[in-house]
């Protein structure tokens, strides 16, 4: 299984979810580590970039393809299964509360659960908290960027 996940190149191979930990997030209380991972490159990128002011881009990226070694046992919530405001910004409590339960549980290594970016789309939380966290690698990285259109048309500049 590969999945892919974007920070500053100095991060990109630390697999012990110390950002998440540092900061909290949707799925996560602070002081709890998790690995926030995407299905698609394209994915990670507005996860990326809704997650950072415009003007604090890094120029230091790179992208990882994190792979799972074997058939990990994954969790997965359905968008059916949250409460009505899951999309929310911050983040419900409840959302968090259900994420850092299944971090602690050590159920299984990874939970699947929708975007509330894309529709349809889907993040892979990894717990690296869970036994089997020596499955998980980061087996490429490359320096990464996003397309200068892109940012233009995020700050509100035309061409």
């Amino acid at each position: 299984m590969k999945v892919f996940r974007i920070a500053k190149c100095y991060f990109i191979d630390d697999l012990t979810g110390k950002g998440a930990e540092l900061y909290g997030g949707r799925w996560n209380k602070k002081g709890i580590p998790l690995i926030y991972t995407s299905e698609s490159r394209s994915l990670a990128s507005l996860e990326f970039l809704v997650h950072t002011a415009m003007s604090s881009i890094p120029l230091n990226l790179c992208v990882a393809t994190i792979e799972i070694a074997g058939k990990p046992q994954i969790t997965e919530i359905n968008e059916k299964e949250l409460p009505l405001n899951w999309k929310e910004y911050p983040a419900p409590l409840d959302v968090i509360n259900l994420g850092t339960s299944w971090i602690l549980s050590k159920q299984s290594l990874i939970l699947r659960v929708p975007s509330v970016i894309v529709k349809d789309e889907f993040n892979y939380l990894i717990n690296p908290l869970h036994g089997d966290i020596n499955k998980v690698t980061v087996k490429t990285r490359t320096n990464y960027s996003f397309d200068i259109r892109l940012l233009k048309k995020m700050k509100g500049e035309h061409e």
